[in-house]
């Protein structure tokens, strides 16, 4: 016959397992990159994007105004060397050498613009590395504690599967498919201790043979609620 305290014993050990399992569930679940790391790698990245564009767009810019530069002093020389004598082009030259200089002004100003931009991204890119710094270095405590939590869980669940092993040659088997049963259909809750005379889930009184029965260590049935009511 089973006793109520063995079917007590698995509905703890089975309650304490749902629990642990669930646990353990959470903590593989967190295991591995995180959204906060994989965001502040992605936002490194995008800053090292930025960088690398305003580098190319300066270098493109200085390549472009050194190209004037060295135009503008070709024209200048041949302008001043006496060389050009007709009037007409001689304004020709000096209006050549105006637009240059106008162009290179603005090579010049969109220089002095990109190079801000470049030193805005590298100090964007530094504040990121150093979040990125930071939060690795937080996630990889927080994997080093949730790893040992993680075999903490599964030693105790291996714990609990040796307690069940042993309780179950004491359980009938007419009676464990019906505390099955139960689990499925009370949320996880078969078994409960009689509390104050009544029954510790619904609290229904039990009656006077329902509670002789108890004393016998007979499993008896809640007339409400039918969970299993022991008295321990």
């Amino acid at each position: 016959m089973t006793k109520g305290v063995d079917i007590y014993r698995l509905q703890c050990l089975d309650s304490e397992k749902d629990t642990k399992q669930r646990r353990l569930s959470e903590v593989e679940a967190a295991l591995g990159e995180s959204d906060a790391l994989r965001q502040a790698g992605q936002a490194l990245e995008h800053t090292q994007a930025l960088i690398k564009k305003w580098a190319l767009r300066q270098r493109d810019l200085e390549l472009e105004t050194q190209g004037l530069s060295d135009k503008i002093s070709r024209s200048e020389q041949r302008l001043y060397s006496g060389a050009v004598k007709n009037p007409k082009e001689l304004a020709d030259m000096q209006a050549e050498v105006a637009a240059l200089r106008r162009r290179r002004q603005k090579l010049e100003d969109d220089l002095l613009k990109t190079m801000i931009e470049r030193e805005e991204a590298e100090a964007t890119h530094a504040q990121a590395q150093e979040h990125l710094d930071e939060t690795q270095a937080h996630w990889s405590a927080q994997q080093a504690d949730l790893a040992a939590e993680r075999e903490i869980l599964q030693e105790k669940l291996a714990e609990i599967e040796q307690a069940r092993a042993a309780l179950m040659p004491g359980i009938e088997a007419s009676d464990l498919a019906v505390y099955q049963a139960l689990r499925r259909r009370k949320g996880g809750l078969a078994v409960v201790q009689m509390h104050n005379g009544a029954c510790g889930a619904c609290g229904v009184a039990v009656s006077p043979n329902l509670e002789w029965r108890l004393r016998q260590e007979e499993l008896v049935y809640c007339g409400n609620c039918e969970r299993i009511i022991v008295r321990i």
